[in-house]
C-alpha cells in the first residue's frame, strides 16, 4: 500500500473491463487518467464495467469525487431491453466505514453503486504514470468535477458551484 501523503492509482482487467484501484490518496493530480481510463473502457462496449477499489484509499479530494460522480452520472447502469436499470457500469468497492469516510462528507455515498467484495483481476496491477495536465486541460477537468459535485445534494452545494463558477471566468479570461 502507499503510504500515507502518496499517490498510486493501478489498472487491470477484469472479465468485462476494468478495475481501477487507489492507494493512498486520490487527487486531482490522479482524478484526470483514472477517470480517462473509466470513459475508454466504458465507452468501448457497452456492457464493460469499471469498479473503482478503495480499499486502500486514505483520501480523495473534491476533484475526485467529482469524477467519481461525473461517471456514476454519464454510465451508471446498463439497461435492459425494456429500458429498465440491470446492472451497474460502474461501482465502488470499499467497506461501508471507508465509503463513509471518503463519501460521507458530500453525501455521494448514499449514491454510488457498490460492490460487496472486489471484482477477480485478470493478470497483474499496472500502474498508471504519473500525467503533467496541460493547465487549461486540468483546470477544465476540476471545473467538470465541481459541477459534477454541485449537483448533489449536500450542504457543500453551492460552495462547489462557486468553485466551478469561478474556474469557468478564469477559463474565459485565457
Amino acid at each position: 500500500m502507499a503510504s500515507p501523503a502518496s499517490s498510486i492509482i493501478k489498472v487491470a482487467a477484469i472479465p468485462n473491463g476494468c478495475c481501477v484501484r487507489v492507494e493512498g490518496r486520490g487527487t486531482m493530480q490522479e482524478s484526470q487518467p483514472a477517470s480517462d481510463i473509466a470513459v475508454r473502457t466504458l465507452e468501448s462496449d457497452p456492457s464493460a464495467m469499471v469498479v473503482y477499489d478503495l480499499s486502500a484509499c486514505e483520501y480523495l479530494d473534491s476533484t475526485f469525487l467529482g469524477g467519481l460522480v461525473s461517471l456514476w452520472r454519464r454510465f451508471g447502469g446498463m439497461r435492459d431491453a425494456d429500458g429498465g436499470e440491470c446492472s451497474p457500469r460502474y461501482a465502488i468497492f470499499a467497506s461501508e466505514d471507508r465509503r463513509k469516510k471518503l463519501f460521507g462528507a458530500c453525501g455521494i455515498d448514499r449514491i454510488l453503486p457498490t460492490l460487496p467484495q472486489a471484482p477477480s483481476i485478470i493478470g497483474a496491477w499496472y500502474v498508471l504514470p504519473a500525467v503533467s495536465h496541460e493547465p487549461r486541460e486540468l483546470m477544465r477537468h476540476v471545473m467538470q468535477c465541481h459541477r459534477a459535485l454541485a449537483q448533489v445534494e449536500c450542504p457543500m452545494r453551492a460552495a462547489f458551484a462557486k468553485i466551478a463558477d469561478s474556474i469557468e471566468k478564469d477559463l474565459a479570461k485565457v
